[in-house]
């Protein structure tokens, strides 16, 4: 199953789910998982211990279809580390036919040819967003965009991150988005947590972290709604 994690906004939580989301489904399912440090900020490499620079194969190689491997995180978990300065490649890659577990793409908030490429190839695309006013039309320019490259908004998936329920804004949001993308939004949401912030500063997951923490609890129910998708393809 191929997920892209997109939004064109930047700071929504987009590498904290793809990092959590990634350990997650490694370490709760019995799939084996790739992830791929599209972004050249290079955050989610960082995240997982790495430094991108130290890297003999990274997602420019890989954008590139030159041969190699990704770096071994785990028993199933591995990860294809980022470049800060991507190289402009005329191939456009293809996810891995034969892949039988996850492979999750940590896109960077700009709209491109590569994005465009992959989200057209992806299962799913998941779009983590915060609680505002201002992310309904961020949601509502991405169906718009997704529309002109001919892709199904039905594969689209909404996260709401940073959520705190004591906000009356962050209720009334949820609350809009549920009444205008309904089929879209994912009805669990990843709560407001210092320690989901301070967990990559150490190069470990939420699970790693914080195993008892609201952020772990949010992450493993977004691990097992995937679960559940994968099973349902299979």
């Amino acid at each position: 199953m191929n997920i892209l994690i997109f939004n064109q906004k930047g700071g929504v939580g987009k590498t904290t789910t793809a990092l959590n989301l990634g350990v997650g489904l490694s370490r709760f399912g019995d799939f084996p998982v790739t992830l791929v440090d599209l972004d050249p900020q290079t955050h989610l490499t960082a995240a997982l211990g790495l430094k991108a620079e130290d890297s003999f194969w990274n997602v420019t190689d890989w954008l590139a279809n030159r041969a190699g491997t990704p770096h071994v995180i785990g028993e199933k978990l591995s990860l294809i580390t980022g470049d800060p300065e991507p190289a402009i490649t005329p191939n456009l890659v293809h996810f891995p036919i034969k892949h039988d577990g996850f492979f999750i793409i940590d896109a960077p908030p700009v709209w491109n040819q590569t994005v465009a490429h992959l989200m057209s190839q992806a299962d799913w695309i998941l779009t983590p967003l915060e609680p505002e006013f201002l992310s309904m039309q961020g949601v509502s320019r991405l169906f718009q965009t997704m529309e002109r490259q001919k892709i199904s908004r039905n594969r689209l998936r909404l996260l709401l991150c940073r959520f705190d329920a004591r906000l009356v804004v962050h209720r009334e949001v949820r609350e809009s988005l549920t009444q205008r993308f309904n089929d879209n939004l994912l009805g669990g949401v990843i709560r407001k947590s210092v320690r989901l912030a301070e967990a990559p500063s150490y190069g470990w997951s939420i699970f790693d972290y914080a195993p008892d923490s609201s952020g772990a609890n949010d992450y493993l129910s977004l691990t097992n709604y995937w679960l559940r998708q994968k099973h349902l393809k299979t």
